[in-house]
């Protein structure tokens, strides 16, 4: 099974936010494994992991949840979970 890391630059600013987004994304996307957002980023930086190359999704899911959004790379994960050295920028 692929698995992909996608990297986006997101305008999340809360802890209550980043609680809520990441936990209704879990319920929406039965393909997204794990999502973090570092809110000491000053890009605020949300990472996914998942089984899918989703990025188009994500990005809209966050834009209608009221969220500036921008795609920023994705990269491939082994079957360790180690990144592949290639990656997807766009």
């Amino acid at each position: 099974m692929k698995k992909y890391v996608l990297v986006f630059k997101t305008s999340i600013r809360t802890i209550l936010e980043r609680s809520h987004l990441i936990a209704k994304l879990y319920t929406v996307s039965k393909e997204v494994k794990f999502a973090t957002i570092d809110l000491d980023d000053e890009d605020f930086i949300l990472r996914v992991e998942s089984t899918l190359r989703n990025e188009d999704f994500i990005s809209r899911f966050l834009q209608l949840e009221g969220h500036q959004v921008s795609f920023l790379a994705a990269f491939e994960k082994d079957d360790l979970g180690r990144p592949l050295l290639q990656s997807a920028y766009y």
